[in-house]
């Protein structure tokens, strides 16, 4: 069962073999709709723009397909995400549009006398920051256009709708649960089950502006965490409508710069991951989310930064159940003085905040939660925005830890406001000293640099991550002078920087850059990157080891057995 669950609602899968057509030369009104001759296939999800027809390509791609409802019968259509922009049609009438990618959305459909219904969605995998503010093209990641993840449909009941369901660990030793509801405004009488148990009933509910806060409490279980990922399942039921969630026990704090899970200290060993592949790019298949994940699992991580953007729901569900911590983000990348001056831009980093929260909620995985990585956070202009973010993050998720991730290093303004300092820094690979041949020593001074610049600012009090670090190496390139884009260079630096984590206990953590290689610019700013690649990944875009694999693998390995880990 996939989560969440609505088991009420007759309830079809969506994905599968749609007409399409790509349109390259000019934009399109919605009117233009009714003409379109479809004159290919395509798979959804799917990157239109990674299959073999269409690749590298930016224009418009139109999908079409129809469906069924019952006459007379409301309906939802629920996408897990769709990039660049896209907006929604259902019998020609619009229904609905997304500019935040990676970000999911529902379109509600009116009831119709008909039973067949056509739906098209019009995706723009296009740069316009006019229209829509969230992507870039000097961004260090690849910017794809498609249907990226799950469509689903949903017949829904006549009668008010369980909305959303989210569960709060108020006490992991006791299992004592708050659980948040939103539905219509009114007065319900609910059902609660926890595990498949016996039920209990809440007579007489007041829904306050849609939303009621009940509590309950667990018992027999063991909290959540790497070593134990033991999760439940609980489900709220009104009579017309229910909703099915599952949730672990765990409570995440921070005490004397360290990051406590459950009551005990936890070092934070991974990578930064992004969701690509040169066949698929962000439409990964589940094989090989779990590919990624076994890997992970046997370099001996228990750590995944999600960069840049909200985690697909199937990697976040594999987290909860194999027991990896998780730093999930919004999708930003080196926002400017231009953005934050932006009412629109700000408006779109709130609404995906926002989207993230709800949807990843009942994810035990999620400890950290971040934005606007490397905005240009030492600068006043950038206040109001970061203000924003971090207000809305502390009153709808104020369970888990908040950071983001800062190039500005000391120079930051806005880190007395978060749980946890997260710094990307590349030293030893962008050299301060561009004429030392190997400038390897730079590593370890530098981070001793950021971290007394931190208790001399009076932040020794929160834990400090090293959010990105690296250095790039081109697969199968060895090199005995060890210069930089080679494996031995790279596997020297990793050494360097995963043995300073482990043994400096004011350390809270690491997120290398990065697990895989990933394509990146295809203009001006590719003369930075060999291959159009960033090829920082421990292992190549295709998943194949570089010898940093195995260093970092014996490091990390070594330590979780002295720590007693299970890997």
């Amino acid at each position: 069962m996939n989560f969440p669950a609505w088991t009420k609602r007759a309830t079809s899968s969506l994905n599968g073999v749609w007409q399409f057509k790509f349109i390259e030369s000019r934009d399109f009104d919605d009117d233009d709709i009714a003409g379109i001759e479809y004159d290919d296939l395509i798979s959804v999800p799917c990157a239109f723009d990674a299959t073999p027809a269409y690749n590298g390509k930016r224009g418009i791609g139109f999908y079409r397909t129809t469906f069924t409802v019952d006459s007379g019968k409301a309906a939802r259509v629920l996408f897990g995400a769709v990039g660049m922009y896209c907006k929604v049609f259902v019998d020609g009438a619009k229904v609905g549009e997304q500019y935040a990618a990676y970000t999911p959305f529902q379109c509600d459909l009116p009831p119709a006398v008909k039973s067949e219904r056509e739906l098209v969605v019009m995706v723009c995998n296009r740069f316009d920051y006019e229209r829509y503010k969230l992507h870039e093209n000097y961004f260090d990641f690849y910017a794809y256009g498609g249907i990226f993840r799950d469509v689903e449909l949903q017949q829904l009941p006549a009668g008010p709708l369980i909305e959303w369901v989210g569960v709060d660990t108020l006490d992991y030793k006791t299992g004592a649960l708050q659980v948040k509801i939103k539905s219509a405004p009114g007065r319900q009488t609910l059902e609660l089950t926890l595990d498949g148990g016996d039920r209990e009933v809440f007579p007489d509910c007041k829904f306050k502006d849609g939303w009621l806060t009940l509590e309950l409490r667990l018992r027999n279980f063991i909290p959540w965490s790497p070593k134990h990922p033991e999760l439940h399942i609980l489900t709220v039921a009104n009579g017309t409508d229910a909703m099915t969630v599952r949730f672990g026990v765990r409570q995440v704090w921070t005490e004397k710069g360290r990051i406590i899970l459950n009551g005990k200290a936890v070092k934070l060993l991974g990578y930064c991951r992004h969701e690509s592949h040169p066949q698929f790019g962000p439409a990964l298949p589940l094989t090989q989310i779990i590919s990624d994940l076994q890997m992970l699992r046997d370099l001996g991580c228990n750590f995944v930064r999600g960069s840049h953007y909200q985690q697909d729901p199937r990697f976040l569900s594999l987290c909860d159940e194999l027991g990896f911590l998780v730093f999930e983000e919004t999708l930003s990348w080196q926002a400017k003085v231009k953005n934050f001056a932006d009412p629109e831009f700000v408006a779109a980093q709130l609404y995906q905040a926002k989207a993230m929260i709800y949807s990843s909620y009942n994810n035990p995985c999620i400890i950290l939660r971040g934005f606007l990585n490397e905005g240009q956070s030492d600068v006043e202009e950038a206040r109001e925005c970061y203000m924003a973010l971090i207000k809305l993050f502390r009153e709808l998720d104020p369970h888990r830890l908040l950071t983001y991730a800062s190039c500005r290093e000391l120079k930051d303004l806005f880190l007395e406001h978060i749980d946890v300092i997260a710094f990307n820094s590349y030293p030893g690979w962008y050299p301060h000293n561009p004429d030392d041949e190997r400038p390897l020593g730079e590593i370890v001074p530098h981070i001793h640099y950021l971290m007394k610049g931190l208790k001399e600012r009076g932040l020794d009090d929160k834990p400090y991550i090293i959010s990105e670090i690296g250095a790039g190496a081109i697969y199968g390139w060895r090199d005995p002078v060890c210069s930089h884009w080679s494996e031995e260079y790279q596997q020297e630096y990793l050494r360097i920087v995963c043995q300073e984590v482990v043994d400096n206990d004011d350390i809270a953590g690491v997120a290398l850059w990065q697990f895989c290689d990933i394509r990146t610019y295809r203009g001006g700013y590719a003369l930075g990157r060999p291959r159009c690649f960033n090829d920082k990944g421990t292992v190549d875009e295709f998943r194949r080891p570089k010898l940093s694999y195995n260093t970092v693998k014996e490091i990390f390995r070594k330590y979780n057995q002295q720590q007693g880990s299970i890997l």
